[in-house]
């Protein structure tokens, strides 16, 4: 359920950042994936896998779950993927389907709508406020990443780059943005020590 919040506590927060060219807070830090690849080793799905719990994290997380659109705040109960892939022809598109807190059903769903959206070869232009954006670029590593940015659209995004092995641990560098109205050092401190955890205990 996406419901209007008529009485939001960072109302003064929202509109000093908001006011600004660039009202988003963009960090990149370096996670330990290890068990997340392990796992993969033998299941596949790593891109789906770190979706999961990128995305099972920032809904255990309310100022991930905050929207702004046309003037007025919300709030969403559950937020959804909506995941980048590319076809043949190396351009790029985007699909998304409701979460699934179930591992295995959300894999199910996952497999479905990529199913579909490589078939119907459609780019996906309209936004869903309850949604978070995931994408990887499997290709090369970054140490930081500034993706394109509409200022209208207060949707996080999330970008992992190519896992590489150091000594005996698999580490991606993840790129976290959200709007500073909603969001600020501590949320994301806290969304990344989760992170770390939801990953240490995937099984």
């Amino acid at each position: 359920m996406i419901k209007e919040v008529k009485d939001f506590k960072r109302k003064e927060l929202f509109e000093h950042y908001n006011s600004a060219d660039n009202p988003f807070v963009i960090v990149t830090t370096k996670i330990d994936i290890t068990n997340v690849i392990n796992y993969c080793k033998i299941h596949k799905n790593t891109y789906a896998t770190l979706g999961y719990l990128i995305l099972k994290t920032a809904n255990e997380i309310d100022a991930f779950k905050y929207r702004y659109k046309n003037g007025k705040i919300y709030y969403c109960d559950v937020i959804k993927p909506n995941f980048t892939d590319m076809y043949e022809d190396q351009s790029i598109g985007y699909f998304c389907f409701c979460y699934e807190p179930d591992y295995n059903n959300f894999i199910t769903k996952f497999k479905k709508a990529r199913e579909d959206f490589l078939n119907k070869k459609e780019l996906l232009t309209d936004n869903d406020i309850d949604e978070v954006w995931l994408s990887c670029a499997p290709w090369f590593k970054f140490s930081s990443l500034i993706p394109p940015i509409n200022k209208e659209i207060t949707i996080p995004q999330f970008i992992w780059d190519k896992y590489e092995l150091d000594i005996d641990k698999y580490y991606v560098n993840l790129m976290i943005m959200v709007h500073h109205g909603f969001a600020d050092g501590y949320h994301i401190g806290k969304f990344i020590e989760d992170l770390n955890k939801n990953i240490s205990d995937f099984k």
